[in-house]
């Protein structure tokens, strides 16, 4: 068993629990909190509380390892990346398995989709903006003068 591990701690906290199938499974640390009821009030759903149930949901996303097995499965070890967003995970037994894992998701660095044409035509556009408003402003204090 393990809790995953950033650089600064602001990503979302997931227990990291070794199964008797010698899998890894990432369960968020708010379905462990004490605090649970049947009924959350509207203030602890705001606190984003989970309800309690009978069980943890335990679904296939879930496993790190996804569908792959850690022959004898014996620890699990957590280290922050360089990313605030990412978890690096290490699992060992008879195998060996590694893998980054993203408990709040990758809010730290760009999809693959990113329009980075797009952001350098933004940047071009605001430069030539700024260098006509400085030149018909340097041109007004110029007529102002001559007044």
């Amino acid at each position: 068993m393990a809790v995953t591990a950033t650089a600064k701690g602001i990503t979302s906290k997931q227990l990291l629990i070794g199964t008797i199938g010698d899998q890894v499974l990432a369960l968020d640390k708010r379905f462990l909190d004490p605090r649970r009821s049947v009924n959350p009030t509207q203030s602890e759903k705001e606190e984003g509380i989970i309800p309690l149930t009978d069980s943890l949901p335990i679904v296939p996303q879930s496993f790190v390892t996804h569908a792959l097995q850690v022959e004898g499965l014996r620890g699990i070890v957590t280290t922050p990346a360089k990313l605030e967003s990412t978890s690096l995970v290490f699992s060992y037994g008879v195998d060996l398995f590694f893998t980054r894992i993203a408990p709040s998701r990758t809010y730290d660095s760009l999809t693959e989709d990113f329009s980075y044409a797009l952001l350098l035509l933004t940047i071009v556009a605001l430069v030539a903006a700024l260098l006509v408003t400085w030149a018909l402003s340097e041109k007004k204090e110029l007529r102002e003068k001559w007044r």
